[in-house]
């Protein structure tokens, strides 16, 4: 029996640190939106039963326009714990797993997708981590070095995070946080253990405008492979 797993992308932030009026994830990426390329890549996996869209309420009429009918939008809260447990709230009765992305890394892969779902399944929480190239450095202050812990023991943390449901929920009700920056933080103030599975250095976020810059290469890139990729034999 197949798993019932609901997507959530997350995208009710106004984007701020873009230093534009129109939020980061409506902003174009080539010929969509960069929030559509993420959709898009939910959309053909093919492995979710339900995708929900949490949106900023300014944008929700917006956003169901340019959406597929089977695609669910919300309005999102003023934090992204709180936009997270609306996109909860939402989720089909029944639902056994779900996804939580954020809708501004378009370029998250099939195959972390998939290895989220392997993972998922054995361990009931999973978050997606890549290995850090520099070196890590702690500051209490931000003046002065405090230490220089081995990086080899530190990872930084991407998107997806996927929970079995009944855990997220639970999470979500007894945690004391009210700005937790991801899902996984509230798991583990439950004292259950999250599991890792390895991302990619391409599933970017974009916050700044050097992200869009980064963004529009890695599209760019991504192009030329599929050009140059042989059509499969009919």
């Amino acid at each position: 029996m197949e798993a019932s797993i609901t997507a959530i992308l997350l995208m009710a932030g106004i984007g701020s640190r873009l230093g534009s009026s129109l939020p980061k994830q409506f902003h174009r990426l080539g010929q969509q939106k960069i929030y559509q390329h993420t959709l898009q890549t939910f959309l053909e996996s093919r492995l979710f039963e339900q995708i929900i869209l949490v949106c900023h309420p300014d944008w929700v009429d917006e956003v169901k326009k340019e959406v597929p009918p089977e695609v669910q939008v919300v309005p999102g809260g003023p934090t992204r714990q709180a936009s997270s447990l609306l996109g909860l709230q939402a989720c089909n009765p029944g639902a056994e797993f779900v996804m939580v992305h954020d809708a501004v890394r378009p370029f998250v892969s099939p195959e972390i997708l998939q290895r989220n779902i392997s993972s998922v399944l054995k361990h009931r929480a999973v978050d997606t981590c890549i290995p850090s190239a520099d070196t890590i450095v702690h500051s209490e202050e931000g003046t002065f070095i405090t230490s220089i812990p081995d990086r080899k023991a530190y990872l930084r943390g991407q998107t997806p995070q996927t929970f079995d449901y009944q855990l997220i929920w639970e999470a979500h009700q007894k945690t004391r946080q009210v700005h937790a920056t991801d899902d996984c933080s509230l798991v583990l103030e439950l004292g259950h253990p999250v599991a890792v599975v390895l991302g990619e250095e391409s599933n970017i976020k974009i916050t700044t405008e050097f992200d869009v810059e980064l963004a529009e290469g890695i599209l760019q890139k991504n192009e030329n492979l599929r050009r140059r990729s042989p059509l499969p034999c009919s």
